[in-house]
């Protein structure tokens, strides 16, 4: 009689290996994506950042800003930002609308943010 091997075989290693490499991918899916969305996240917030400082610049200036577009650019956190400024009038006398996009200046089509809001004689 011939000894009893103890071990596993090789099918018992292989369906091993395959489950654990699907817990390694689907482990690396979930920081893959927690890191983008963090990014996400910081872009969302400078590009606001940069919106709110327009506003309150614009806000700051005493007077209504008369209708039209400005193109600007602007560093915040050591990045550059692209911003595009529309003032238009409104049905009502002495009022403006105001709407900041802001967006990377490497992507400037495509805003991250838009604020708007009406500015009128204090």
């Amino acid at each position: 009689m011939g000894k009893k091997q103890k071990g596993f075989t090789l099918l018992e290693v292989m369906v091993a290996v395959a489950i654990f490499a699907g817990i390694a991918i689907t482990i690396s899916d979930t920081a893959s994506m927690r890191v983008n969305n963090l990014l996400s996240m910081r872009s969302m917030t400078l590009a606001s950042f940069v919106a709110e400082n327009r506003m309150v610049d614009i806000r700051l200036a005493g007077a209504v800003p008369q209708p039209g577009v400005t193109n600007d650019t602007v560093e915040m956190a050591e990045q550059e930002w692209h911003l595009l400024t529309k003032v238009s009038k409104t049905e009502f006398p002495g009022l403006v609308r105001v709407d900041v996009s802001v967006a990377p200046e490497v992507d400037p089509d495509n805003p991250v943010i838009t604020l708007s809001t009406i500015v009128g004689p204090h």
